[in-house]
């Protein structure tokens, strides 16, 4: 559950700070795509870091991981998976190290910068399939058997994304116009993916409706919290929001995306398979559910913290050393 909220954010991070880098003219960003671009790039490093190790403790086992490579098979989506997730995080990290490079050394290398976020933006496209056909692909539980549940995942967590930076970025309110704009493209994008699924005459949308129908509050809890995204993005697309209405707006664009994964994932366990088993789920207190959620969301915000202070010391240091090295040319 955790792996997917964060690679969702990591993905979508990546893909923001890569397309401000791909489809911007030749040569280097504008001063506000450079900065934006390295606050999206610094939030996917802190969910690439956390992603794979929840999801290594979710196998309980962490030496369950050599059994991938060791015995590899081409079918199964799990298998190219551990192939993906280590090189989407080493692209990432590669990423960020040359970012903040070109920024310390103020040499643009936007050849390198450009090759950088094509490779991880091709890597993010094959998380976000992978993550999702490992899902979808399952026939014995027909609400998850479509197409539109990748994507659907994906757009859930996208939206969050200019949040986190508007926030990211409480010191520089002017971004959050453009930001806001964005955010309300992505959650009109979430509800029109959400309304074709739901539309569909094959089998997962008849388990999405029949599952909507005898539990209400499952399409209530997103269904309100979008719109009260959608209410902020609007509010905050015309005037600037003060940094505790941002901090909401960031609390409710994660409540969507991780209340949806909760849902598809781990609440789906309770409807009907197309087998004889019942796999009835209850989420434990201890290490093995409610304190391993606890605890990776407070791993994420730890490396958060060292992420931003570390990139805070270095451009202190690349500073002074231009002080040093200005006033000996003077001299």
């Amino acid at each position: 559950m955790q792996y997917f909220f964060f690679i969702g954010l990591a993905c979508g991070a990546v893909l923001f700070a890569g397309g401000l880098r791909i489809f911007s003219p030749r040569g280097p960003l504008s001063a506000r795509q450079s900065q934006l671009e390295f606050a999206a790039l610094m939030l996917a490093v802190t969910a690439v870091v956390v992603a794979p190790l929840a999801l290594n403790a979710d196998l309980h086992q962490p030496a369950r991981v050599w059994h991938f490579y060791a015995h590899f098979t081409p079918w199964s989506w799990m298998s190219w998976g551990s192939l993906f997730l280590p090189l989407f995080s080493a692209l990432v990290v590669g990423y960020f190290v040359v970012l903040i490079y070109s920024r310390l050394t103020a040499k643009p290398l936007p050849r390198l910068l450009a090759a950088c976020a094509l490779l991880c933006a091709l890597a993010a496209i094959s998380i976000v399939l992978y993550t999702g056909r490992e899902v979808s692909i399952l026939r014995a539980q027909p609400l998850w058997f479509s197409w539109w549940l990748p994507l659907f995942i994906f757009l859930t967590a996208c939206q969050a994304i200019p949040a986190l930076l508007a926030m990211w970025l409480w010191r520089e309110p002017q971004y959050q116009h453009s930001l806001a704009g964005g955010q309300c493209i992505l959650l009109v994008a979430l509800a029109v993916v959400t309304l074709l699924w739901a539309s569909g005459d094959n089998s997962s949308a008849q388990a999405l409706r029949q599952w909507v129908s005898q539990s209400p509050e499952v399409g209530l809890v997103p269904a309100a919290l979008w719109l009260i995204l959608l209410g902020l993005a609007l509010f905050n697309w015309h005037k600037i929001i003060p940094t505790p209405v941002a901090v909401l707006q960031v609390l409710v664009a994660l409540s969507l995306c991780w209340s949806v994964r909760w849902l598809l994932l781990m609440q789906t366990q309770t409807l009907p398979k197309y087998n004889v088993l019942a796999n009835p789920y209850s989420l434990p207190l201890g290490s093995e559910g409610l304190l391993a959620i606890i605890g990776t969301f407070g791993l994420w915000v730890t490396t958060i913290i060292v992420m931003r202070e570390g990139v805070r010391w270095l451009e202190q240091k690349a500073l002074m050393a231009n002080r040093v090295e200005g006033e000996m040319h003077h001299g």
